[in-house]
């Protein structure tokens, strides 16, 4: 085994640590069947977004991985993820039903200016439509230190948009232009184009119920390490 000191140093203790924690969780399970086997690889690739042979040859040289390594790490993902579903079954929709808001996805049109009169001014002329934000953006060059890129953004889920932003966002109508806002020492124009409502999917679902499962996994280590404090 590596020296303590070592991983400790690179910074790699805890996640060891954290690994073999998961590994005794992971010898009490049923082993996969051979149905299962075969599912594992294609169910870790996808978790990984690896879309094709390439960005697989490039995974397996950056990791140091062989087929059989490859797929010895997918059967381990696998089984922790079947794991995790079933242990946290009754726990996952309710996750996502509280976070949903943050997870929906909004595609809209900003632009930002650092003179308030030119802001509220453009302000009018797309409410009253005598342009759109298309013609906008063509018809006026960006600010030398615009501090937010205008443009048509997204989709892009509202967790990932400024507060303010994602607030408005999810009040507007499609179409709504909203008036000047302040921001980054300007002012913002901004129109909902659309808002994509999240949909509770087989990746949501694994994604929640690996994060719940981590999250359970930390505890259980919090309470290894008090007992023994407290041997």
């Amino acid at each position: 085994m590596l020296d303590q000191a070592l991983l400790r140093t690179w910074g790699l203790y805890g996640l060891v640590q954290k690994e073999f924690a998961r590994d005794k969780i992971l010898a009490t399970l049923a082993p996969l069947s051979e149905e299962q086997k075969k599912q594992a690889k294609s169910i870790f690739l996808a978790y990984l977004d690896v879309k094709n042979e390439t960005e697989l040859r490039s995974l397996m040289l950056a990791e140091a991985l062989d087929e059989h390594e490859l797929q010895r790490r997918a059967e381990r993902f696998f089984s922790w993820l079947k794991h995790c579903e079933h242990y946290f079954r009754n726990q996952i929709s309710s996750l996502f039903l509280k976070r949903k808001s943050s997870l929906d996805r909004a595609v809209y049109s900003l632009h930002w200016v650092d003179d308030e009169a030119l802001a509220h001014e453009l302000f009018i002329r797309l409410k009253e439509r005598e342009c759109s934000f298309e013609q906008l953006f063509c018809s006026l060059p960006a600010a030398p230190d615009e501090r937010i890129p205008s443009g048509k953004q997204g989709p892009v889920a509202l967790a990932d948009v400024p507060p303010a932003l994602a607030e408005l966002l999810r009040v507007s109508d499609p179409g709504q232009v909203w008036p000047p806002q302040p921001a980054e020492g300007g002012w913002v124009i901004v129109q909902l184009e659309e808002l994509q409502p999240a949909v509770f999917n087989q990746g949501l679902k694994r994604d929640f119920a690996l994060e719940l499962g981590d999250r359970w996994l930390q505890e259980c280590m919090q309470e290894e390490d008090l007992k023994e404090l407290l041997a």
